[in-house]
């Protein structure tokens, strides 16, 4: 059977423990492939390669020699289109038309664009008086922060960890990469577009596991992890917090939130049951800025239930490969 296992210093390699679970496919129960589970000894070489990449040739690259190479990763990821739409949707049971139209080329196009976009960015600059009258000029410079561990979640999984991964290498930092333990494939399978990109060794690195006593808690708490940035659910948020304190890391959390839709009287009705259907219901409504709840004005509640109910009624559950599948099954 398929194992997918961890990317340490641009190199495959599994668990010295022999720890492997189970990657399921949701849409049939089948177990498709073991993943190696990282134990401390995986994070913290993985940690050891991120933090030799930032002395190494990638902390010496410019902007705009950094930049390239990660146009290099989008374009690669777009070259294998298909095989990265196969494993997110074998990994996630979504359909291919959603993760054909938004996972993979967002999860290509976060590279290049955060590549574009931190060629333009400003730094800041004053003037200032001195008792002597000669003046002084204060200017920011911006400096990688260092060792960024990224913990990505299950909903879009390509998508969102390249959300975080694009920017951080773009400026200049290195990644450890921890994926949900639900869906690892596309994160792995990315290790191979970065060597073939010319990424150098450790500036991307991949541990899977769990949260607890795995590899979540491990690269939380190393000592040598400058930032983390987490997707997910807020008792996870609140444990990475108490983590971070330590050193007083800095974190990046998008957590739960209960995101409300507003429809006035006056709204063009079937465009508010359109953009609600989509909002409340596309992939299988989860998304971090989907529609919860609904307040709607008294005098046509009833008509948008009503036509909202029979919206909801003509989505479709489907297999990934079925073309008219509004749902994964």
């Amino acid at each position: 059977m398929k194992e997918i296992k961890h990317f340490i210093n641009g190199e495959y390699v599994g668990s010295a423990s022999g720890k492997l679970f189970d990657n399921v496919n949701p849409a049939n129960g089948q177990v498709i492939a073991k993943i190696h589970e990282a134990g401390e000894a995986e994070v913290d070489a993985a940690v050891k390669a991120a933090r030799a990449a930032l002395k190494g040739p990638w902390g010496k690259m410019s902007v705009a020699e950094r930049t390239e190479i990660l146009h290099r990763v989008a374009a690669g990821i777009t070259a294998r289109f298909d095989e990265f739409l196969e494993a997110e949707c074998l990994d996630t049971g979504k359909p291919k038309s959603l993760a054909s139209h938004i996972d993979i080329p967002r999860g290509a196009a976060n590279f290049s664009v955060f590549a574009d976009l931190v060629k333009n960015v400003p730094t800041e600059a004053f003037e200032m008086a001195t008792p002597d009258g000669t003046g002084a000029l204060n200017y920011g410079v911006r400096r990688p922060k260092g060792v960024i561990g990224v913990i990505s979640p299950w909903n879009l999984p390509l998508l969102l960890m390249t959300w975080k991964v694009g920017p951080a290498l773009a400026c200049g930092n290195t990644v450890v990469v921890k994926p949900s333990e639900e869906t690892p494939t596309t994160t792995a399978l990315l290790g191979e577009v970065m060597n073939a990109a010319g990424v150098p060794a450790g500036v991307y690195n991949v541990v899977h596991g769990f949260g607890g006593n795995s590899a979540g808690a491990f690269l939380t708490a190393h000592p040598d992890v400058d930032a983390i940035t987490f997707t997910g659910e807020t008792g996870t948020g609140e444990t990475i917090m108490r983590a971070a304190a330590k050193g007083v890391r800095q974190v990046s959390l998008e957590l739960g939130g209960k995101n409300a839709g507003i429809v006035f009287a006056d709204c063009d009705m079937d465009k508010a049951i359109e953009g609600t259907l989509r909002s409340a219901f596309a992939n299988c409504g989860q998304v971090c800025l989907g529609t919860e709840r609904v307040y709607v004005e008294r005098s046509i509640f009833d008509e948008f239930v009503a036509r909202l109910k029979a919206g909801a009624e003509g989505l479709k559950i489907g297999e990934p490969n079925d073309p008219s599948a509004n749902f994964g099954s």
